[in-house]
């Protein structure tokens, strides 16, 4: 029974292993068979031609039972050797052309190799140079790192210093002020003692002559005659020096005495009052003060630039015009009986010019412009001397500050700053609620007029605002008067307001039937001496205003035929002059 099952199982186990060989080895032999099958086919076709060609050749035993056409076998045959030739010859084609591209590519190999050979080498030596950078870096960071605390040090001590350096202007500025009242209490203290000497001296005189007076004498014509020439005399002499209390001399020598020595004691009292004393000079301090005269009509009228022309101002001696324009430029005009002579043109600035400014000496001149920045020249050689940049919009207004070597800018960007003139740097920034249109510099503090109707007073030393006045329209401009106790203000209603400093309320409204204001930079000004106000219309016309009464004291039409932007009234009161958008500039007079 074992054994039995063990030759079933090696059975079993053989047809497993022919049946496996017969599944996979068929597969390999499919191909082989049917090429031998096709063959075989071919080979009894060969034979029938060849049987029917030349039948005394032996024939080959067929091997198909089934008869064959053989013309078709034979065209069929050709078309497929035909078809041969034909995939040969592409194919010849075909491989000549991949051999030239296998011969290019290897080229093009070759050449990419050594390429990336020479790019491998040069990475390497690129990635050492990196290497020493990045260590240099490494080096220079670590100096860098010591070099700005440092810096950060002295800037500390720096700023410490600044502080103290203002604070000691701050303070010098007090002790000159202090020492100018004390001065000026000296001088008046001095005054009162001499004019105390005066009358002592004049009571004495007074009663020197009571005493003679009192002589009886008999009158004798030619002495009479000799006194009344001296007293007369005299008293004119004294009149020159503003002596009143000796012009009743005349009236007194009538009762004079004929004796020679009372004569002579008379002659000799006279000359010695007569003879000039240390108090007959003023030793007070004096303001002048130039007395404005209305202008009636042009004197002359030119074009000034090439563009429109935004802004005029005087010098402070009264014989210099400064003009700025849109043409990017600031003309100095020398006036020479009346007329406008071109001078010097200062240049340098990238856009049109907004606003111009002499300082007190009239030896440097500052301009705002439209590129954002404001700008310096020394008029002794006419050069450029700083660029003032930091503001992100047009400059509207650049003043000069009253005391210290500093500038004020306000622009469009909604902040004044404050700049240091020997260090050509920003020292405060302001930030104000909207667009600065104009600017007033005082003291300690900076007044400034904005498009949202407001006039706001600064103090420069905190940079907060200390006060605020509310108008109805725009500001367009602002000035103030020499004693800086009133402000001007111009604003788009119209309207020109004259406020009190010292009250902080509008003490007039200038108003006038056909004045308009022409632009958001139309600026009005006071005349020297604060008697009047005057601004150009958009019509072209002259409006001048009484500051006292607030009445329209006369309208001026000229040369001007387009809206006057800018006005300046020289310091001498003798000139004003305006311009206007279309290149005109005109110097009034007022004869």
């Amino acid at each position: 029974m074992a054994t039995r099952r063990s030759s079933s199982k090696w059975k079993r186990h053989i047809i497993v292993q022919l049946q496996h060989r017969d599944r996979h080895q068929k597969l390999h032999f499919e191909g082989l068979i049917l090429s031998y099958n096709q063959l075989l086919t071919k080979s009894d076709i060969v034979q029938l031609w060849r049987d029917k060609c030349d039948p005394h050749l032996p024939s080959a035993p067929s091997l198909s039972p089934e008869p064959v056409n053989v013309t078709k076998l034979q065209i069929r045959h050709q078309e497929k050797l035909n078809k041969l030739h034909q995939a040969n010859g592409e194919l010849a084609q075909e491989v000549f052309e991949l051999s030239k591209h296998r011969k290019r590519k290897e080229v093009e190999l070759q050449a990419t190799q050594s390429r990336l050979s020479e790019l491998e080498v040069k990475l390497g030596e690129l990635e050492a140079k990196r290497g020493r950078l990045q260590a240099r870096i490494d080096e220079l960071e670590k100096a860098n790192h010591g070099v700005k605390e440092e810096y950060d040090t002295l800037q500390q001590l720096y700023r410490a210093q600044w502080e103290q350096l203002r604070k000691k202007e701050v303070e010098g500025s007090e002790l000159i002020q202090n020492m100018i009242d004390i001065k000026a209490q000296a001088a008046e203290d001095l005054n009162y003692l001499n004019e105390k000497l005066k009358r002592i001296k004049q009571k004495n005189l007074e009663k020197d002559l009571a005493v003679v007076s009192t002589v009886p004498i008999a009158m004798n014509t030619d002495v009479f005659r000799q006194v009344q020439e001296l007293s007369t005399e005299e008293s004119r002499h004294q009149e020159t020096k503003s002596f009143k209390p000796f012009r009743n001399l005349r009236s007194a020598s009538l009762s004079l005495s004929t004796q020679p020595r009372f004569l002579q004691s008379f002659k000799g009292l006279l000359r010695k009052r007569s003879s000039p004393s240390f108090s007959d000079f003023d030793c007070s301090p004096t303001s002048f003060r130039s007395v404005a005269r209305v202008p009636a009509r042009v004197r002359h009228s030119l074009e000034a630039h090439d563009g429109e022309v935004n802004a005029v101002k005087f010098s402070p001696n009264s014989r210099l015009l400064a003009t700025g324009g849109s043409d990017r430029t600031v003309k100095l005009w020398d006036i020479v009986g009346g007329m406008l002579q071109k001078l010097k043109t200062l240049e340098g600035s990238n856009d049109g010019v907004t606003s111009i400014e002499f300082d007190p000496s009239g030896l440097q001149l500052l301009a705002g412009s439209y590129d954002n920045t404001a700008r310096l020249w020394s008029l002794k050689d006419c050069e450029l001397k700083c660029t003032l940049s930091g503001h992100s919009a047009k400059v509207t207004a650049a003043k000069f500050k009253f005391y210290y070597r500093e500038a004020v800018t306000g622009s469009h960007d909604r902040t004044i700053r404050i700049w240091d003139l020997n260090n050509i740097a920003c020292i405060k920034l302001i930030s104000v609620p909207s667009r600065c249109s104009d600017i007033v510099c005082l003291d300690y503090f900076i007044i400034s007029g904005h498009s949202d109707k407001k006039i706001r007073l600064w103090d420069s030393r905190a940079g907060m605002k200390s006060n605020e006045i509310s108008l109805q329209g725009k500001v367009t401009s602002l000035d103030i008067n020499s004693d800086r106790t009133q402000l001007l203000s111009c604003s788009r209603d119209d309207l020109l307001n004259v406020t009190d400093l010292r009250m902080n309320e509008i003490r007039q409204e200038l108003r006038a039937e056909g004045f308009k204001c022409g632009a958001d930079w139309t600026k009005a000004i006071f005349s020297p001496d604060g008697r009047y106000a005057i601004a150009g219309s958009s019509d072209g016309v002259l409006y001048v205003w009484d500051t006292l009464t607030g009445q329209l004291e006369t309208s001026l039409v000229g040369q001007h035929r387009s809206s006057i932007n800018a006005v300046s009234w020289s310091l001498s009161g003798e000139y004003v002059a305006s311009v206007d958008r279309t290149k005109m500039a005109n110097l009034w007079t007022d004869c």
